[in-house]
């Protein structure tokens, strides 16, 4: 039998602790573009804006005798606030964000539920954080202005000239 590196590697999934099993899981991401279009041209030009967020969508599942107590584990792990460490078996981890999610339950299927789950990249808030305070730097520039006046000012009328 030919021998399957990246079975070694895979690792059971969870969310903030919550193990849970992998029916499928879909990563999106790429670049944020914007397209820039003017009058009387033909070309366009499309600017590179950086990379964008990755998001994730998993369906899940979660079957045996204790499937009650783990899917409750699991939607307490998916309303609790803030971030949180998504594993997946073959992509690694990641700090998600959860989003909206949905869990079914059929009768024909008992002791399973199925729930489709969907998480951003959480990233940082630092990107808003404000490294300048711009109201200081005009009340300083109107204040270094306004002494730049009255020196001149001062000056001239110490040398008998009048201010234009």
């Amino acid at each position: 039998m030919a021998e399957s590196p990246w079975r070694d590697r895979l690792r059971p999934a969870s969310f903030r602790g919550v193990e849970f099993h992998i029916e499928e899981s879909a990563r999106a991401g790429g670049r944020r573009s914007f397209l820039h279009e003017f009058p009387k041209r033909d070309l366009p030009y499309a600017e590179d804006m950086g990379r964008k967020g990755e998001g994730f969508t998993i369906t899940g599942y979660l079957v045996g005798p204790d499937f009650l107590f783990a899917r409750d584990e699991l939607i307490e792990a998916l309303h609790a606030e803030g971030p949180g460490l998504l594993i997946l078996p073959t992509a690694g981890e990641f700090d998600v964000q959860p989003g909206p999610y949905s869990a079914v339950e059929r009768r024909e299927r008992g002791g399973f539920v199925e729930i489709s789950m969907n998480f951003l990249e959480a990233g940082a808030a630092s990107a808003f954080t404000v490294t300048a305070s711009t109201q200081s730097q005009v009340n300083s520039a109107a204040d270094a202005a306004d002494s730049q006046v009255t020196a001149t000012t001062t000056r001239q009328q110490t040398q008998g000239t009048t201010a234009v």
